[in-house]
């Protein structure tokens, strides 16, 4: 039996996020009055009361902040991609997000370790950014 994956819920707030990704582009979200970058959810930064915001694209640069090697996958879907990395990434531009580290071999990811973004299409055509060891 053949499970798909889930797809995030797209709505006002992160419809650009995707959009970007579709287009290979990773955007952020910027506070003018902070001079912050955020992913989509200013209730969790400094820029909470900020009316400045505006979407931009980032470098996709950063450095593994934390991560998890996840063994026991969160559902029948993701059985086949067993072991696999969640990460926060702190990007060049200082914000954190949640991602995927794309490797050959998860044993010797570290934390600190310089990352990129690539752009994996699905079978149906969403694209998702994920990260790999940059050389």
């Amino acid at each position: 039996m053949e499970f798909k994956k889930p797809r995030p819920t797209i709505d006002p707030d992160s419809k650009t996020y995707w959009e970007g990704a579709s287009n290979e582009k990773l955007m952020l979200q910027y506070s003018i009055d902070t001079n912050e970058y955020f992913l989509y959810s200013k209730q969790l930064t400094n820029a909470i009361n900020s009316k400045n915001i505006e979407w931009r694209q980032v470098s996709g640069k950063g450095k593994i902040y934390s991560f998890t090697i996840v063994y026991a996958p969160a559902g029948p879907a993701f059985k086949n991609d067993t072991p696999y990395i969640v990460a926060s990434i702190e990007l060049d531009e200082g914000a954190r997000i949640i991602s995927n580290i794309i490797t050959d071999d998860i044993e010797k990811v570290s934390i600190g370790d310089k990352v990129k973004v690539i752009f994996e299409k699905q079978s149906d055509g969403f694209t998702i950014p994920m990260f790999i060891i940059e050389n």
